[in-house]
């Protein structure tokens, strides 16, 4: 059924509880088909003025702030609907941009309201706007002038952003690895400058050999289970681009960093390739066979010294386990504490193999979790997205970069959790697609 056509749907105000229930079904929300049925139910004029502490209370009960944001878009953007095909019958009848001969428009008590030439009210456009996400009055329905105007897609795919995104991160990733080729000719020999003292290594002094190992299985294991969530994830352009740009964006701050302070190796174990005094084809060479390799010892690619401060191996385990519990439903509990212990584990190992210092994960996990909150703040509050003087997150140098990408995606709320079969085969699961449940909020 659709709703955008049809004469029997022009007036949404006066659609009946099975309508409603019909448009919860095609909006993913099929839980509330019968709740909105049972009386006294749901009707079209009901449902427009649905706000926020209505669908915290029964029959709805939503405990999730982001899946409430998520049905509240919905609902304005029926509310413009209804709107516009209110203007539109306004215009037939003679009566231009919502205002009548010498008549008047007005907006009282967060009701818009019309007003024929005679001073009546028009109710059919009388219609609640309630405010969404924390938005004032006055900037609540220019927000969704602009992000909920008609066929306006609030998550759009944008595949050339996800490109530039890609770009965006092999470009953190060369700038890392050719600032390693610079620092490994920097690192003092082992007999001029041993092992600093660690608090770790003092814990455990004799270093367990394959540790190492099982901390890159450990991360080879989250990035295929955050793979296989993108690949479900109906949204997962929008997924990949914040990545993308997250993990871009540590690369380069790890170079920055590996450069300014070039720590000495932090154990007697570590066979750095011999150095070649600024031979630059050999240098190349390295650099993309480290490219090659991942950048992982298990893959042999990677005889360099020097890139300590901070750990990248840190980071991709704290990365990937946040984007896998962020992205998937709470209902997937057990996932999130597999991926938790992996993450955990793999750290752990890091420094059972001395392969670095524990100020190398502190700084890892602090770095990687601020980025990741901050992206993530931003993107989900309208007002952040914007350069004012209140502002103050618009002085990051990457802000541009992070407008360009979250530019329209709606910022009402976090990202919905919804999930549908990618591929155009087999066609019985193309247009099946699977949400977590509204009423229980996991």
């Amino acid at each position: 059924m659709g709703f955008e056509d049809g004469d029997s749907y022009d007036d949404i105000s006066k659609w009946s509880p099975d309508t409603v229930a019909e448009w919860f079904r095609e909006n993913g929300y099929h839980d509330f088909q019968m709740l909105v049925k049972t009386p006294p139910g749901v009707n079209g004029a009901r449902l427009l003025t649905l706000a926020e502490e209505d669908l915290q209370s029964p029959p709805f009960s939503m405990t999730d702030g982001s899946e409430i944001d998520h049905l509240l878009i919905c609902i304005e953007s029926l509310r413009k609907e209804q709107l516009r095909r209110c203007m539109q019958k306004l215009e037939n009848q003679g009566v231009g941009n919502g205002v009548a001969s010498n008549g008047h428009s007005g907006h009282i008590n967060g009701y818009r309201h019309s007003y024929d030439a005679n001073g009546s009210e028009n109710h059919f456009v009388s219609v609640k706007m309630p405010l969404i996400s924390g938005d004032n009055e006055s900037s609540s329905f220019n927000s969704s002038e602009s992000l909920l105007s008609q066929g306006v897609d609030h998550y759009p795919v944008e595949k050339i952003k996800t490109l530039v995104s890609l770009i965006y991160l092999f470009l953190g990733f060369i700038v890392a690895v050719g600032m390693l080729q610079v620092v490994h000719e920097r690192v003092p020999s082992m007999e001029e400058d041993p092992p600093l003292p660690d608090i770790a290594f003092d814990l455990v002094p004799k270093r367990i050999e394959w540790a190492f190992d099982v901390c890159e299985i450990n991360g080879m294991i989250l990035v295929g289970l955050t793979v296989l969530m993108l690949f479900f994830h109906k949204h997962r352009f929008i997924v990949v681009r914040r990545i993308f740009f997250i993990l871009g964006t540590l690369y380069i701050y790890r170079a920055m960093t590996m450069y300014v302070t070039t720590l000495p190796v932090p154990g007697l174990h570590f066979r750095c390739a011999p150095k070649v005094h600024g031979k630059i084809s050999t240098m190349v060479y390295r650099a993309v066979m480290l490219l090659c390799g991942g950048g992982l010892s298990v893959t042999g690619s990677h005889h360099l010294c020097g890139d300590y401060l901070f750990s990248g191996h840190t980071v991709i385990l704290v990365i990937m386990y946040m984007f896998i519990e962020e992205y998937t439903p709470r209902r997937f509990w057990l996932l999130h504490w597999v991926s938790w212990i992996l993450a955990v584990t793999g750290i752990i190992c890091i420094l059972l193999a001395h392969d670095h210092y524990t100020i190398d994960i502190v700084v890892a996990y602090l770095i990687a979790t601020r980025l990741f909150w901050t992206y993530h703040t931003m993107a989900c509050t309208l007002s952040l997205k914007t350069s004012t003087k209140s502002n103050f997150l618009s002085g990051v140098w990457w802000f541009p970069i992070f407008k360009y990408f979250e530019g329209n995606v709606w910022g009402g709320g976090k990202l919905p959790r919804k999930y549908e079969w990618p591929l155009p085969w087999p066609r019985r699961l193309k247009h099946v697609t699977i949400r977590r449940s509204p009423i229980k909020g996991v």
